[in-house]
């Protein structure tokens, strides 16, 4: 897993020396490993992190079971914590979208606003390459070109995943092969989410009447359509020039 990573890193010039990072933490099992990944190679590549933690004011003490958990991870590794809450559903109503959605732009918010606040310079996130497959079959399914099957790439807008060389069934064994636990988060297993359903339903249909390896090819394919979509968007730009 280490090795993977650190050369996927390498790869994709995601982090340098000197650089500052804030890694978004959930408690989950992808950002657990995250975490132990970020700690295990900071000496070895020479970056320093720290953690944010969101917690989303819905489910309660299971939230603030996750939030404390995170705090004494980072308390035991000796790493930066801060934690917030929001109220994701206010929000969504606010501003008419779903909690799903609204979740994710105040994360996203909150971590940019953490990194200005740090001097950071990137902020890690803890997707992983079923992420990537679940979020080509949603864009897919509403319709969308070579950017919705770009989906999330490894270096975007300061934004980096290091996790996006393994799958979920890696992230499990690999935390279960050290003994690192982590959290589960309740809703992750309500299928009144779209993406849920799509993970719980979708997904393991393909994986085990089509192809036991689905979620990895579609990660690829997102992979190759992100390249695509960056070279004809570098071609354009230079016809343009030229113009």
């Amino acid at each position: 897993m280490i090795e993977k990573v650190r050369d996927f890193i390498t790869e994709e010039q995601m982090i340098h020396r000197g650089d500052r990072i804030v890694a978004g933490i959930s408690g989950g099992a992808d950002s657990v490993c995250l975490f132990h990944v970020l700690r295990m190679l900071q000496p070895e590549l020479g970056f320093s992190f720290s953690v944010l933690h969101v917690n989303h004011g819905i489910r309660g003490l299971e939230a603030e079971r996750d939030a404390g958990f995170v705090e004494d991870l980072c308390r035991v590794y000796g790493i930066l914590c801060r934690v917030c809450t929001i109220d994701v559903p206010a929000l969504a109503k606010a501003g008419g979208l779903s909690e799903e959605e609204a979740g994710r732009n105040a994360r996203r918010q909150l971590i940019f606003e953490e990194m200005n606040a740090t001097g950071a310079c990137r902020a890690a996130f803890a997707h992983q390459k079923n992420d990537v497959a679940e979020t080509v079959l949603l864009n897919e399914a509403r319709g969308t070109g070579l950017e919705g099957l770009a989906s999330l790439r490894p270096v975007r807008d300061g934004i980096i995943r290091p996790l996006l060389c393994v799958t979920r069934g890696e992230i499990e064994a690999w935390l279960l092969e050290h003994q690192y636990s982590y959290c589960t988060d309740s809703t992750n297993l309500l299928k009144n989410y779209r993406r849920n359903r799509v993970r719980l339903d979708v997904l393991p249909v393909l994986a085990e009447e089509v192809n036991e390896k689905t979620a990895e090819h579609l990660a690829d394919l997102a992979f190759d359509a992100g390249d695509a979509a960056e070279f004809l968007l570098a071609e354009a730009d230079k016809r343009i020039r030229l113009y």
